[in-house]
């Protein structure tokens, strides 16, 4: 069944005359004949009985009319919101953010495309790296925001955004609490929070391994927002990016040398086509300048 012989079907329910329904649809009478002939065919059975100048849909016409509106309909449809799609008059974004990556980081150039998008729909996902890289790999995300790490997959292609580093936070009556930065050796015996699969945990960990001190990992969580609140408890110090918002209560200092680090990436898969909407928002996230964006919010 094709599209074409739907819509010379519709035209001649509605007409109910062979030479009326051809010159709507734009063709000769023996073209739209032939296509509803073969539309019968297919269809198994006739679906206009034909007497002289008399044209009326049989039973089997007459079942097969809304089921075939309806196809016509939804055709059209898809077609004008392609359409649409293609002259970026309605969009959708499908974005990927890590828990820990401030949101930040998103929303300059989101305001920007959606005045020049009204229309866009946004869908933000947050997720762990590892769940994130596997969104992007099966097309559930089109781009997202990672850490730069050496085992990112080479189907993905990402630019740079900026490096922050890292600080510790914990509550105010903590007895770090006095100090401009913390050492490593100050680390020795506290209580270390994280998130599960955290690299700057591990990393952290590490670091105080090879100087031979020993905190505890303590009190694991998939939320970031849950990590605070049990620094803020007394319960141990979280390990906190520095541009992502704390809460206000809680007091930060930053990790002395050797100090810890990440850079944060856009990323996408390579060799895929970006829509419209995507290629403006990594031009606009590109352009940026993050290290300004974030002084200026401090």
């Amino acid at each position: 069944m094709e599209l074409h012989q739907v819509r010379y079907y519709v035209a001649l329910c509605k007409t109910l005359n062979f030479t009326r329904a051809a010159e709507a649809c734009n063709v000769t009478q023996p073209a739209l004949t032939r296509a509803i002939q073969r539309l019968e065919e297919e269809l198994g059975g006739p679906l206009f009985q034909r007497e002289r100048n008399l044209t009326q849909p049989t039973e089997l016409g007459r079942l097969m009319r809304p089921l075939l509106e309806q196809t016509l309909t939804a055709a059209e449809a898809a077609k004008e919101h392609a359409t649409r799609f293609r002259k970026s008059e309605v969009a959708s974004l499908r974005l990927g953010l890590a828990p820990t990556i401030s949101g930040r980081v998103v929303t300059a150039s989101l305001q920007e495309l959606t005045r020049r998008i009204p229309t866009l729909d946004l869908e933000l996902k947050m997720a762990d790296q590892d769940a994130l890289i596997e969104a992007l790999l099966q097309g559930e995300i089109a781009a997202a925001f990672l850490d730069q790490r050496k085992d990112l997959p080479e189907r993905l292609n990402s630019w740079a955004l900026f490096t922050e580093r890292y600080r510790l936070a914990f509550a105010p009556a903590h007895r770090l609490a006095s100090r401009d930065a913390i050492a490593l050796a100050a680390l020795d015996g506290e209580a270390l929070l994280g998130r599960r699969g955290c690299d700057a945990t591990m990393r952290l960990q590490e670091l105080c391994a090879a100087a031979q001190v020993a905190p505890r990992l303590r009190h694991l969580s998939d939320s970031e927002e849950h990590i605070q609140h049990l620094a803020l408890a007394g319960l141990g110090i979280a390990l906190v990016p520095e541009h992502l918002p704390v809460l206000p209560a809680l007091v930060t200092r930053p990790l002395a040398e050797p100090a810890l680090q990440r850079a944060v990436v856009l990323a996408v898969v390579s060799g895929r086509r970006f829509s419209p909407a995507l290629d403006a928002f990594i031009r606009l996230t590109r352009t940026r300048d993050f290290v300004h964006e974030f002084a200026i919010a401090a």
